[in-house]
């Protein structure tokens, strides 16, 4: 017996045909297994084409976007500056409210000194006038801190404004409250003063 044996041999060039011929099949096969079952689906389901075309999903933020479009297309234009206006106003009143009433305003050190004298304080910064002394203090003030301006002579350079944080009896208790304040005193210079 003989046996028939032939070897088939593939140059490059047939095999890379082959397998382009396979991927663009294998492709077309899920493509339009996708668009069929999408249909199938959506006739199962009742819906017509004229439904899908019809329906548009709209987030909630687009809906209203929508119904405050609708309401001013029928205003003037007059009617849209005012409204636009007043709005801005409202909004602009209310902002410049919470700045001019800040819950806890700085105060400056008007009680006594002998009141104060020996009590320690966080310095936080010193600013040679009162307006940027407060300025500074103004972002304590805002984070809910009371900070204090204090006013000091100095020999040579005239007067300066302090700013500071809290009247302790030690340092021990200063260190503390810098230790329960991390986050507050993390990125900011200061010293532990004594107040004379």
């Amino acid at each position: 017996m003989e046996e028939n044996n032939k070897v088939i041999i593939f140059e490059k060039k047939e095999i890379i045909i082959v397998l382009t011929f396979v991927v663009v099949l294998i492709i077309t096969s899920f493509t339009l297994g996708i668009r069929l079952g999408k249909k199938l689906a959506l006739d199962a389901s009742g819906v017509k084409s004229e439904d899908v075309k019809a329906v548009e999903l709209k987030s909630t933020v687009e809906e209203d976007a929508e119904a405050v479009v609708s309401e001013d297309a029928k205003l003037t234009d007059e009617e849209k500056l005012k409204k636009l206006m007043d709005e801005s106003k409202n909004r602009l009143s209310d902002e410049l409210e919470k700045f001019s009433t800040p819950q806890n305003p700085p105060t400056t050190t008007a009680a006594p000194q002998s009141t104060m004298a020996g009590k320690f304080t966080i310095q936080l910064g010193s600013y040679n006038t009162m307006e940027e002394a407060k300025q500074f203090a103004e972002g304590f003030t805002v984070r809910g801190y009371s900070p204090i301006i204090n006013e000091v002579k100095i020999e040579g350079k005239g007067n300066w404004y302090r700013v500071s944080l809290g009247l302790f009896d030690s340092v021990e208790e200063a260190k503390t409250y810098i230790k329960s304040e991390q986050s507050l005193f993390a990125g900011q210079d200061h010293i532990i003063t004594e107040i004379k």
